[in-house]
């Protein structure tokens, strides 16, 4: 089924697709599907039959292909600068009236888009060529407002720091009564530059009023003159000279790169002013939802049952948080997740992920087997409605600017609003049969004397996980819903169940999937994280993954000279592999490496976890190790002690020469000793009747190890008295 945003290549390379067209529009009623050729320099849409279209990939003479996009749109919105932003934001609010105002159909027809574009640049007072470009670039890369991110990954020299050399300063020379004045502007230090965030952090703090203020503190706090007043304190130091100064204007360069612009009207605001005036508003609201993907709900719940750790079943791991997708037309649930951490945006992009991507692949993860016709969902939709909790954050902004999907965010306590989403919640608790299982908790209030549910739980994050997944199924299929269906529905005896729903709106054509390439849904919907390489591979959350991108092993081996490296690091929900991105932006799956084998098929949370809990002492054991230290401090204290003294005791030799000349043989007389102990079977401590019966039995033996010095050996083992010591 051909939808928008697909592209079509030709298979033979015949033309009009020599070159590969994305699909800008689809009008079935008109036979009509237009079409954009992606070869620069880009040129107008062309138009043509849907129905040949259709013939021609149906007979395989044209085939759907997938297209990487360009490193510079490879970026979320956190890698981007703020000027960056403001000029997406203009190019696209230019050709936002004409894509999305009462011509929006109309611009895909044949022969109409020049008089449109022509109107509206007269209305705007911009050149016509100027709305073309930006009409042919929007189409060409995908349909996104990240379309007009700057071409500049590559260009200038960002975060290198400038070096200045053969006296030469930063800055405008001074004029003074116009002339040049001698340059006084300071070439500053690392230590400056800690010393201009912290002064300038006063003014970031509301602290101060004025940026010079903070300037004042600053001079003041850290350049006076090493000079002591003459009664020792710091009153009356004068500053540095002026040549050791920051002048006011690098203290605000520089205090502004270690703030920006938003984190200083942040915290001069406060946060809670913040948050109700200046918080950016993502999304709109729009009513009337025309088919499946159109809409979707998201919303979190804390389910009434406490879990068991996979690593140990003693430790009770809390309640989970279970996160459902919900498609407002089908009412099908097309994504879910299940996660410890609170809701909040960090979980809500994994639910999702999931509701985006294949459910095959990530119910084969939970051992459950199922084909892409029982849950064929792995698209992304216009709108997402949410709550405020998840979707008023940073992070969100990714769904907007990356995904294009419109957010419509709801006021507080107004659950009701999205009710679809809402009553799937009671319907998976009654399947899943919650309250009955094993460390529920119960509605009712616990009676004196009875035992703590909490002690009862059973089910582990997976296994809770699997009946969840397998409600959502039996919900998908068997939940009927009448009410749901429309007239032509009825008429074609259209089954009253989400997947029944969702099948029909796809053979009729009215599902509107946001198509997207993975490496986008990657990029702005999975949680990005520091991780570091070392000499063993990628270390990240404890654990150690095989960097993909390192083969040879030539990265790893350099960072045990140099030291670690920080790199970005993309997770899912699971342990067993991250994504990092290559030199071109494209993402390289790194799996656990073979020692790991611990964490393999565990939730990232699950072992943050469990490293957490083994690596706490208790407070037994460390008092535990300090007494057994204390105690093995002592006795080597006494033994040395003791062996010092026997041998302050014994003949000490006329010389160092003499002291050391027959060392190789003591060590074999020694050896000798030991070996005819060990063969008589002496015990380690001996006494002085013992040592001459001992003496006696072991005479043949010491003679076979010993030969002629067999003597000696006898005559040491005569001297050992009481435990062992040497006398």
């Amino acid at each position: 089924m051909l939808a928008v945003n697909h592209i079509l290549e030709s298979v033979r390379e015949e033309e009009p697709f020599a070159q590969p067209a994305r699909i800008l529009w689809i009008d079935r009623r008109r036979d009509l599907i237009t079409l954009m050729t992606l070869s620069e320099p880009y040129k107008a849409p062309w138009s043509t039959s849907l129905r040949d279209i259709e013939s021609m990939v149906r007979s395989g003479k044209l085939r759907i292909v997938s297209m990487r996009m360009p490193a510079f749109m490879l970026q979320s919105d956190e890698e981007l600068s703020e000027a960056a932003k403001a000029k997406r934001t203009e190019c696209w609010n230019l050709i936002r009236p004409i894509l999305e105002g009462r011509h929006s159909d109309r611009i895909y027809y044949p022969g109409t888009l020049g008089e449109i574009v022509y109107a509206y640049a007269k209305e705007a007072g911009k050149a016509p060529k100027t709305i073309f470009r930006h009409l042919y670039r929007y189409w060409a890369l995908g349909m996104t407002p990240n379309a007009f991110i700057g071409r500049y990954l590559n260009s200038g020299a960002r975060g290198t720091q400038r070096e200045f050399t053969n006296g030469k300063k930063p800055g405008r020379p001074p004029i003074y009564l116009g002339e040049r004045a001698v340059e006084t502007a300071k070439l500053l230090t690392d230590d400056d530059k800690a010393f201009i965030k912290i002064g300038y952090s006063l003014y970031k703090d509301n602290k101060v009023k004025y940026i010079s203020d903070a300037y004042i503190k600053t001079l003041n706090k850290f350049y006076r003159a090493e000079l002591a007043a003459p009664d020792g304190s710091d009153i009356g130091r004068p500053l540095k000279l002026l040549e050791h100064l920051p002048t006011e204007n690098q203290f605000r360069y520089w205090g502004k790169k270690a703030f920006d612009d938003v984190t200083i009207r942040r915290g001069r605001k406060g946060e809670r002013k913040w948050a109700m005036d200046d918080r950016a508003i993502v999304g709109t609201a729009h009513q009337g939802v025309r088919g499946p993907c159109h809409r979707f709900e998201i919303d979190a719940t804390i389910a009434d049952i406490y879990l068991v750790s996979r690593f140990n079943r003693r430790w009770i791991i809390g309640r989970p948080v279970v996160y459902v997708v919900v498609d407002v037309f089908s009412r099908m649930i097309v994504g879910v997740h299940v996660g410890l951490e609170g809701p909040s945006w960090n979980i809500a992009r994994l639910a999702l992920f999931n509701a985006f991507t294949d459910k095959v692949e990530y119910c084969a993860s939970l051992g459950i087997t199922i084909s892409p016709e029982e849950w064929p969902c792995e698209h992304l939709p216009q709108e997402v409605v949410a709550d405020r909790g998840e979707m008023l954050s940073d992070g969100a902004e990714s769904l907007v600017n990356g995904l294009h999907v419109t957010l419509d965010i709801l006021p507080p306590f107004r659950a009701d609003w999205k009710g679809t989403v809402e009553s799937s919640f009671r319907t998976l608790n009654n399947l899943t049969q919650i309250h009955w299982t094993a460390g529920a908790v119960r509605s009712r209030e616990k009676e004196r004397g009875e035992r703590d549910y909490r002690l009862d739980a059973t089910l582990d994050l997976e296994e809770f996980t699997r009946i969840l997944v397998k409600a959502v199924l039996h919900r998908n299929h068997h939940s009927r819903d009448p009410d749901r269906l429309s007239k032509v529905m009825i008429q074609q005896d259209v089954d009253p169940t989400p997947i029944s729903i969702w099948n029909w709106a796809a053979d009729q054509g009215l599902m509107e999937t946001n198509v997207r390439t993975k490496e986008e849904v990657y990029l702005h919907l999975l949680p990005r994280a520091k991780g570091s390489v070392r000499p063993g591979g990628i270390y990240f959350n404890g654990m150690y993954y095989s960097n993909m991108l390192d083969p040879m092993g030539t990265r790893s081996a350099q960072v045990r000279a140099t030291g670690r490296e920080s790199i970005e690091v993309w997770h899912e929900p699971l342990a067993d592999h991250i994504w990092i991105k290559n030199f071109h932006g494209a993402f390289v799956r790194c799996p656990l490496r073979a020692s790991e084998t611990r964490f393999q098929g565990k939730r990232m949370e699950e072992v943050v976890d469990m490293l957490e809990i083994t690596s706490t002492v208790s407070p037994e054991s460390k008092y535990a190790d300090l007494n057994s230290r204390v105690e093995l401090d002592e006795f080597i204290e006494s033994t040395v002690a003791t062996a010092k003294a026997e041998k302050a005791q014994s003949m000490a030799p006329a010389s160092k020469s003499e002291s050391l000349k027959d060392i190789r043989a003591n060590r074999r007389m020694e050896r000798d000793a030991n070996r005819v102990l060990a063969l008589a079977g002496a015990p380690t401590a001996l006494t002085k009747k013992s040592v001459d019966a001992l003496s006696v039995k072991s005479s043949t033996t010491s003679h076979d190890y010993a030969g002629e010095r067999s003597a000696e050996v006898i005559s040491l083992l005569s001297r050992v008295g009481r435990n062992g010591v040497k006398k």
